[in-house]
């Protein structure tokens, strides 16, 4: 996707539960057809767009995968000087942002993004800076605070960032970066939701806490490949997973749960290799709901 529209979604009013797929005979849930029901306003093009996240103000920031930060504020998008270095490469680059629990008194914001190591390794990271929008929009004193462990390849870094709704932790994502067997690795952080202090360091009482490596990080393990993260309003954390083919997940994520990639998966390997379904190892908390639209699995 080179280019990408930024658009604000008016919604219509709709008689009660039209926007809602009923259950078809036999469980199944339809397929949507039709109109959709809102409508759409292109105001700004981005390249590549990966996040983005409302200022109190109403304006927006949003970030592009190649490594530019913009501001989009009075109609008009500015970059924001003082980004990172980025390894734009396949699944990495600039990707998430979001901001502190203080930002009203800190003006602190979180991003995430791919740093390159040594020996072709790579792995994604996160910082946080000061924003400034007085004249020149730019960050001050970014300072990278996490790091995803680095292995070979371009793919699977998740990078997704929430803050807790009480804002004392913040959860980051890190996909098994198509190595299969770190999911399963408590001493690596890959394929795993981490549960870390404000500052990037673990929190206390993490599940796994003391068995070496970047156990005292885990809060939840086995899984693929995270791209959302959100808490719910009665505060439980759910993260979406791009699972391998037909096997996309959406999971609420709980604490010290092994979620079983790439041991059970509801999806194939790409090439057809089976891969065992979740019921079959009933010691793993299986997906919530998931499918391709194939499937028509049932909504969650």
């Amino acid at each position: 996707m080179k280019f990408a529209s930024f658009a604000l979604v008016t919604a219509l009013a709709l008689a009660a539960g039209a926007c809602q797929s009923q259950p078809a005979p036999g469980g199944e849930a339809p397929l949507s057809t039709g109109e959709p029901p809102f409508t759409v306003t292109e105001v700004a093009r981005f390249d590549s767009p990966w996040a983005m996240t409302f200022l109190p103000d109403g304006s927006l920031l949003v970030t592009e995968k190649s490594g530019k930060l913009k501001w989009f504020a009075n109609g008009t998008a500015k970059d924001v000087a003082g980004t990172p270095t980025v390894k734009d490469d396949g699944q990495g680059g600039l990707a998430d942002v979001t901001l502190a629990p203080d930002y009203a008194t800190s003006n602190t914001v979180y991003l995430s993004w791919t740093e390159a190591g040594t020996g072709g390794k790579s792995g994604a990271v996160v910082g946080r800076a000061k924003l400034v929008l007085e004249g020149a929009p730019h960050l001050e004193g970014l300072n990278v605070i996490w790091r995803q462990d680095k292995v070979s390849g371009d793919g699977h870094f998740s990078q997704r960032i929430v803050f807790s709704p009480d804002g004392k932790y913040m959860f980051v994502t890190s996909g098994e970066r198509q190595k299969f067997d770190p999911a399963q690795d408590l001493k690596l952080n890959l394929g795993k939701v981490l549960r870390l202090l404000p500052d990037g360091t673990p929190a206390p009482g993490n599940p796994f806490a003391g068995k070496g490596g970047s156990s005292d990080q885990v809060w939840s393990y086995g899984h693929r490949n995270l791209y959302g993260l959100a808490f719910d309003k009665d505060g439980r954390l759910w993260e979406n997973e791009m699972g391998p083919q037909g096997g996309d997940e959406v999971n609420l994520v709980v604490e010290g749960k092994n979620y079983g990639y790439p041991i059970v998966s509801n999806g194939d390997h790409y090439g057809g290799a089976d891969i065992p379904d979740h019921p079959n190892r009933p010691e793993f908390e299986a997906r919530k709901c998931g499918g391709t639209l194939q499937s028509r699995r049932p909504a969650c």
